[in-house]
């Protein structure tokens, strides 16, 4: 009797073990799932890599460049047939035995035309150079073929061959009193071909 109720309680024991076992793995097991949780939140650390995609931001740089391709183009609003530089702006009360109307002054332009034409000739005479006096609005003609023996190198009339460039003075008779000047040179219909802004002699 007392075998049996021995290894009765043996077997409870057994039995009590084989449950705190299978309890430990069962628990074990629910912490695994858990341990595997960190994986799942490994990977929204993988959008970092999207964040990667900042370097889609020096594209939006790229346009503050096309500012720069914007600006470049507007600087440039020559005429591709013909260009003119400005080497020198004087006043003169005197040129050779010429003087000015009452009132007025001799205004000396000198000048470097070139002609950019790929097909034809730049034919010039005094109507071709025109002044706008600023101050006065006032708009006239060169009458550098009034004032013979006055300049050095005078534009009156002449040819610019093409892909070819002259240099010389242009004269004008403008108002003592005027002081901002803008110079142009027209085709034979008054259309502007170049001209040359904020030209000022005190």
């Amino acid at each position: 009797m007392i075998k049996k109720c021995f290894f009765r309680f043996l077997c409870l024991i057994v039995l009590l073990a084989c449950m705190v076992g299978s309890g430990c793995t069962t628990h074990q097991n629910t912490q695994d799932p858990a341990q595997g949780n960190p994986s799942p939140v490994a990977t929204p650390f993988q959008p970092q890599n999207p964040a990667t995609p900042p370097a889609t931001l020096p594209p939006s740089m790229a346009p503050t460049t096309v500012p720069t391709v914007m600006i470049s183009t507007t600087q440039t609003p020559v005429n591709d047939g013909l260009s003119a530089t400005l080497n020198s702006a004087v006043k003169k009360v005197r040129l050779g035995s010429s003087t000015p109307m009452p009132g007025n002054i001799f205004l000396v332009l000198d000048i470097t035309l070139q002609n950019n034409d790929k097909n034809n000739d730049f034919e010039y005479s005094d109507a071709s150079f025109v002044y706008f006096d600023k101050l006065n609005k006032k708009r006239n003609t060169a009458i550098t073929y009034k004032i013979p023996g006055g300049l050095n190198n005078p534009l009156t009339t002449g040819t610019i061959p093409l892909k070819s460039k002259i240099t010389g003075q242009v004269a004008f008779g403008v108002l003592d009193s005027s002081n901002s000047y803008k110079f142009s040179v027209v085709d034979p219909t008054g259309t502007v071909l170049t001209s040359i802004d904020n030209i000022n002699v005190p």
